[in-house]
């Protein structure tokens, strides 16, 4: 069991649990309900439930049948982008319909916003000649940020419907 490898005090994946508490926070307030309500659509026991997102209960963690269970039933994925991050990993949905040129437009201008926020926050960490560890966090906040805008764009542009032209 997890509890025979890590102290209390040093549970792994504390984000990821934050993040679970959110999603279904954020689910119930959407639908109005109370968390036997999630339960049963999870089809588990509201004590079930709650023992699952609770990171200090080491005899029945969060696992990743029910993280998915959870991001399946409410549509929201941030759980999966905190375990992604764990790994220096991005989560981008996978787009099924075709891309319109003015998607692509939007996506390129957000993209470049990200990326100009690295290229602010670097040149003011760099000001002083010295990068601070606050300054650190914020450049790879920044950088990830930038990567993830990035990288749909790239998705968007795969499924962008290409046009023939002829000459």
């Amino acid at each position: 069991m997890i509890d025979k490898i890590f102290d209390t005090d040093e549970l792994p994946n504390h984000k990821v649990y934050e993040m679970a508490h959110k999603v279904v926070a954020d689910y119930m307030e959407a639908k109005r309900c109370k968390i036997d309500v999630v339960a049963s659509e999870l089809n588990t026991t509201k004590g079930t439930l709650y023992r699952q997102l609770n990171p200090n209960d080491t005899q029945m963690p969060l696992s990743i049948d029910r993280i998915m269970a959870i991001c399946k039933l409410t549509g929201d994925y941030r759980i999966l982008e905190v375990v992604g991050s764990e790994f220096d990993l991005l989560v981008i949905p996978k787009h099924e319909e075709v891309a319109k040129i003015s998607d692509v437009n939007l996506l390129v201008d957000m993209a470049n916003i990200e990326n100009n926020d690295v290229f602010r926050v670097v040149k003011l960490a760099m000001a002083d000649n010295v990068i601070t560890a606050q300054e650190r966090e914020a450049i790879l906040k920044e950088i990830e940020e930038a990567e993830k805008a990035n990288a749909e764009l790239k998705d968007l542009v795969l499924h962008t419907a290409v046009s023939e032209v002829k000459k």
